[in-house]
């Protein structure tokens, strides 16, 4: 039997003579909860704006990317394509060509990235979930078509309603082409038809075009060349894990990103801001964990004469700072989980029921994701905190209150 535990039980549970220990013990478990229950909703939450910014930028960012080391172009025949297709991991790849053009819709004109892939990619960046209005496609009966982001669209009012189409002009710089004075005749230009908008954040929406690649490849006069090919990965894949294959198929003169490399500054910016977090509501938590030191100093005062009696009987002043000790851990222990199961809650209900709205968002409310890794941090951290705030003073205390006669 563990009778340092059976006496600490006792302790937490039994009725007591100075309702203020019975009130900061209380609290002290309650300080526990709250800080826990914070962390638990704060780290959970920032998981979800995370796993939204993903989501966000996932579409035109695929899992891989192709480029070339030097220059901005290369020959597709240059690249083993399909032994890197051959690949398990690997579900879809495309070529990409991605430049800068002018649009011009009647009097309306906008500067705007083209991005020329190849019809597979539609499927690969999810856009036939992401229409704005139109259909998404790039190839209609009456030859290429294009897909505008949809603010993009209402700047240049165009429309894709063939009742009342009209054809946007693309304008794009020609290739090796003389830089002094730029005239009508210094840019290669397109009639195409819009057939639809997409929706994806406000910065892609106002920037691309999506393209065909034989369209945007004739309009920049590219021939067999492309800017880079971008790999889509079955679920589940490790991305460098892959990339690291693909770098050996794909040789010295290619570079080869993650998504997660190729935006890493992004990345690396919410992984810090969520550690930063737990440590500040860590170190809040170290703080309101004094509230354990007041409730053991006081439980000592009142337990004095029990534990001389026990001394007398031949016990060690060990295992009188084992008691008040596990007295400490129980605080802890209690107030880590009632902390957990309510920041659970908190997190369920608004999964659930999307209690906290995000007004004029791309959300109706704010995203929140457990990860049952973090629930496994904050539960060693709090206890890791709880232990030191039992521990440190343990030693000073017993021997003030509970020794001598």
């Amino acid at each position: 039997m563990n009778l340092p535990l059976l006496f600490a039980r006792r302790y937490l549970l039994a009725k007591r003579g100075r309702n203020a220990v019975n009130i900061i013990t209380i609290i002290s478990i309650v300080v526990v909860a709250v800080v826990t229950a914070a962390m638990v909703v704060v780290l959970s939450t920032l998981n979800g704006i995370s796993h939204l910014v993903d989501s966000l930028y996932s579409p035109f960012d695929q899992d891989i990317t192709i480029n070339a080391v030097e220059g901005k172009t290369f020959f597709r025949d240059s690249l083993g394509l399909a032994a890197i297709k051959a690949l398990p991991a690997v579900e879809q790849t495309s070529w990409v060509i991605e430049e800068n053009v002018l649009l011009r819709s009647g009097d309306r004109q906008a500067v705007a990235t083209m991005k020329g892939v190849e019809p597979q990619y539609i499927g690969m960046s999810g856009l036939d979930q992401r229409m704005y209005t139109g259909e998404p496609v790039l190839e209609s009966k009456n030859g290429p078509v294009v897909l505008l982001g949809a603010a993009l669209k209402d700047e240049l009012q165009a429309t894709a309603d063939e009742r009342f189409m009209r054809p946007l002009e693309v304008a794009a710089l020609i290739r090796g082409g003389k830089q002094g004075a730029l005239g009508r005749s210094s840019f290669e230009q397109r009639d195409v038809v819009v057939a639809g908008a997409f929706t994806i954040n406000l910065e892609f929406d106002s920037k691309y075009m999506l393209a065909p690649l034989p369209l945007a490849a004739e309009l920049l006069h590219y021939g067999n060349e492309v800017n880079a090919v971008e790999i889509q990965t079955k679920p589940g894949t490790d991305l460098d894990k892959l990339a690291d294959a693909v770098r050996k198929i794909a040789g010295p003169h290619y570079t080869v990103k993650t998504r997660y490399q190729k935006n890493a500054l992004m990345y690396r910016t919410n992984e810090t801001e969520k550690w930063f977090t737990f440590l500040v509501l860590a170190f809040i938590g170290l703080i309101g964990a004094f509230n354990i030191i007041a409730s053991l100093t006081l439980m000592m005062i009142e337990k004095r004469q029990d534990m001389r009696t026990l001394s007398g009987m031949g016990v060690t002043e060990s295992f009188i700072r084992r008691v008040f000790f596990t007295e400490g851990l129980l605080i802890v222990v209690t107030g880590t989980i009632a902390g957990l199961l309510v920041g659970l809650g908190l997190c369920g209900l608004q999964q659930w029921t999307g209690i906290v709205s995000l007004q004029d968002s791309v959300v109706e409310s704010y995203p929140v994701e457990v990860m049952w890794s973090d629930l496994l941090m904050i539960f060693v951290a709090m206890m890791t905190i709880g232990s030191l705030a039992a521990w440190v003073p343990l030693r000073s205390l017993s021997r003030r209150y509970l020794a001598g006669g």
